[in-house]
């Protein structure tokens, strides 16, 4: 029983819940399409009856059938419709339910627009304006202003008719750019009202295109309404037209005909009515008076039959006419009497109508200022609130970009301090690390000066005892010996004194070191007739390959000054040339010559040796080039 018990109470939960979500969705839906509330069923006129009068029925949903009843029951009893849309409109504003407001305002309006009440239809529909702008539903206005226009097309004010018809095809447009099946009833309602509006200030081209536009909407979307009104529309124009031709006229009967069709498949009897009194204008235009008072004729029982007081004097009228082209002139009397007793009825009525038309039209100018005032008031005020808003932002950003450079600045700031004590602690160890190299370097060049001295004072005390030894030495040809061994070690002591003298201990200049080495040479060895010249580049060498460099130019010289001139006179020429990293040197005489065994080919000679010894050391190579008078020497090293 328990476990029964516990069934039952959660089916009875789930279905609460799920009547719940059903009245829940049903607002949710209402915004599928507008002006319907709720999605569209067309429900029996009994059905929805009982629907409004059954206490189970959710007060939202009350509303909705309330104006589908109204809407229903419009087309029989517009009494009854403007009694359900009226209580439709209190239920739903009793509530706060805009959407079901705004949807029971616009059929009790189009209520009142049938029933001809056109004051009334006008306050419905500006009462729906204002609540549609003030509380943003945009897509109410696009019906809403349509009607407005229309109404004002009916009550003889085209100007205004146009533009609230423009307005409401503007709206459309900002709402739905494109056609689709969702707005292509607007559009199709919004082009044949167009349409009308142009007719009526006899603006028949620009009406032609409008009425062809919703007629190939209508082509498109099949359930497109309006067809029949562009039908309409278009037989009137083709009728309006001037010259009246016959192709003209036959089109006006053949849309006339094709919208007739279309209304009778509706069951419209009040739009058949009038659909048939402009056939029979257009029998009346072709004179075919017998199908004119066949279509009057059927025109007047009609309009009797709705009730539309207009439509039936126009069909009487037609009726005598076509009665008096047949020869019925008794008929034609009648017929006539009516029509004129109705127009009678009808000018005390459009008298009355035009007093209400001008309190209308005033009204409406004033609620019209009223809206744009309020409209003028909303939009200043969503300005300012913008403006307000733009200025909290800047505001923010100003507070949000000042406070982050704030941040950074003081990071950086960190940053640069802690760099700058880093910076000064490393200049004061680099300061002292530079102290300690200089020092170390200061010490290093006395220490090398000193050697570079020493070496320089052992050199010369060596050639100061090979000097002393060749003074004791009664052999010419050991004398000679050490003569070449003293030259060599004044060679050598002279590179060490360049280096002793010069900034730069590792590298000496060829140019100052040849010169004063030749020189030394010429004077000490050469006869009073030879001459020497120079032509040396400033060539910097290491301080070891210029020693080397020193022996060779020092066996060269000295082997010219010896054998090359015979007569005690001559001329010995020494070039130092740059050759990119390397250099060449060439050494030249116009002496006697070399003799028949050549100058390298003597391989027993020590300074031949020797030159070639040092040669390679310098990675260089030697040549000796006979001359037409002397010998040339050159040396050349290239990287």
């Amino acid at each position: 029983m328990s476990c029964l018990c516990g069934w039952k109470g959660g089916l009875l939960l789930l279905m609460a819940g799920l009547l719940l979500a059903v009245e829940w969705l049903q607002p949710v839906q209402a915004q599928a399409s507008l002006p319907r509330v709720y999605p569209h069923i067309d429900y029996p006129v009994d059905t929805l009856q009982r629907l409004v009068r059954n206490p189970r029925v959710p007060d939202t949903s009350r509303v909705f059938f309330l104006a589908r009843l109204a809407q229903s029951i419009g087309s029989t009893d517009l009494t009854k419709a403007a009694k359900y849309a009226n209580e439709a409109n209190q239920l739903a504003q009793h509530l706060g339910y805009v959407r079901g407001q705004l949807q029971s305002l616009w059929v009790l309006g189009s209520t009142k627009m049938e029933m001809g009440d056109y004051v009334a239809a006008i306050k419905v529909y500006q009462q729906a304006v204002v609540l549609s702008e003030s509380t943003g539903h945009k897509r109410m206005l696009v019906p809403l202003y349509r009607n407005l226009g229309n109404i004002s097309l009916v009550t003889g004010d085209p100007v205004r008719g146009l533009n609230f018809l423009l307005e409401s095809y503007r709206v459309l447009r900002g709402l739905c750019p494109e056609i689709t099946p969702e707005c292509v009833e607007d559009y199709s309602l919004c082009y044949t009202s167009l349409g009308t509006a142009y007719f009526e200030q006899k603006r028949y081209h620009d009406a032609k295109v409008y009425a062809l536009m919703a007629l190939m909407l209508y082509d498109r979307y099949s359930t497109a309404p309006g067809a029949a009104k562009a039908n309409l529309l278009l037989g009137r124009i083709y009728q309006a037209e001037l010259p009246h031709t016959p192709a003209r006229l036959d089109s006006a009967g053949f849309y006339l005909q094709a919208a007739l069709y279309i209304q009778a498949t509706k069951e419209n009897e009040k739009e058949v009515a009038g659909n048939l009194i402009s056939l029979a204008e257009l029998y009346q235009q072709q004179r075919k008076y017998r199908d004119m008072y066949q279509v009057a004729l059927r025109s007047l029982k009609m309009a009797r039959k709705v009730g539309s007081i207009p439509f039936e004097q126009d069909a009487a009228s037609l009726v005598a006419r076509a009665s008096a082209a047949l020869g019925n002139y008794q008929e034609a009397y009648g017929y006539q009497l009516q029509a004129e007793t109705l127009n009678a009825r009808m000018v005390d009525e459009e008298k009355a109508r035009a007093q209400e038309q001008l309190q209308v039209r005033y009204e409406v100018q004033a609620q019209q200022q009223r809206i744009g005032l309020l409209t003028q008031q909303t939009e200043s005020d969503a300005a300012a609130a913008r403006q307000q808003r733009r200025w909290q932002w800047m505001l923010v950003c100003l507070c949000s970009t000042l406070t982050l450079f704030l941040i950074v600045g003081t990071v950086l700031f960190v940053r640069l301090r802690k760099s700058r004590r880093e910076l000064a602690y490393a200049n004061e160890e680099l300061a002292c690390a530079n102290e300690e190299i200089s020092q170390s370097m200061a010490e290093k060049e006395v220490l090398v000066q000193e050697i570079q001295h020493r070496v320089i004072n052992n050199l010369t005390l060596m050639g100061s005892l090979l000097s002393w030894q060749r003074d004791t030495m009664p052999d010419p040809a050991l004398a000679k010996i050490l003569d070449g061994n003293r030259a060599r070690l004044q060679s050598m002591a002279m590179v060490h004194k360049f280096l002793y003298q010069a900034d730069n201990l590792a590298s000496v200049r060829l140019d100052n070191y040849l010169q004063a080495l030749l020189d030394s040479q010429h004077s000490a060895l050469a006869r009073p007739g030879i001459t020497l010249k120079t032509n040396l580049a400033p060539v910097l060498m290491d301080a070891k390959e210029a020693g080397y460099f020193g022996l060779i130019v020092n066996e060269v010289v000295t082997n010219a000054y010896k054998h090359a001139f015979v007569n005690d006179k001559g001329c010995l020429i020494v070039e130092l040339v740059h050759q990119g990293d390397g250099f060449f040197l060439g050494i030249t005489d116009d002496g006697k010559g070399l003799p028949e065994t050549g100058y390298v080919s003597r391989p027993n000679s020590i300074g031949i040796q020797l030159v070639k010894t040092l040669t390679k050391q310098l990675k260089a190579k030697i040549s000796v080039q006979p001359q037409l008078v002397g010998t040339r020497v050159e040396i050349t090293r290239l990287f």
